[in-house]
């Protein structure tokens, strides 16, 4: 970073360095059940954790020990951060370039633009369909 950037924009980049662990994807819990060993009614098994994410154009998915869990809602949690502080990021940057390359254009000028003027609509010389010209049967 230079000494020209804004502190707004120094802040979004120092918080994006403090997130030092991410993961892409979706954790879901699944719940299974199995018939009772008596016979009667079902037993609930679970939760089972699942993360899935795009790789490569593909979805891929992979079971997740119940112990890695909360490690990895945190990792999620970074990289949803790290998402929204880089499109700040972008936004903000976007803007100051515009407001940059504006202050460097010249004084714009009151005078209407050359050909500013609304020209007349065009007639109407479309060909006509075959269909809807009578033909003459001798």
């Amino acid at each position: 970073m230079d000494q020209t950037t804004p502190p707004d924009i120094k802040a979004l980049l120092t918080e994006m360095a403090t997130l030092t662990t991410m993961e892409r994807g979706k954790l879901t819990a699944e719940h299974r059940s199995r018939p009772a060993s008596e016979g009667t009614g079902r037993v609930a098994l679970g939760p089972y954790y699942k993360l899935q994410a795009w790789e490569e154009g593909r979805n891929v998915s992979r079971r997740v020990p119940a112990a890695e869990v909360p490690a990895l809602q945190e990792d999620l949690a970074n990289h949803e951060r790290f998402t929204e502080l880089a499109d700040a990021f972008v936004e903000q940057t976007i803007a100051r370039t515009r407001t940059l390359r504006s202050a460097d254009l010249p004084e714009k000028s009151t005078d209407a633009k050359k050909n500013s003027a609304k020209k007349p609509a065009a007639k109407d010389t479309r060909k006509r369909k075959p269909s809807s010209q009578k033909s003459k049967r001798a």
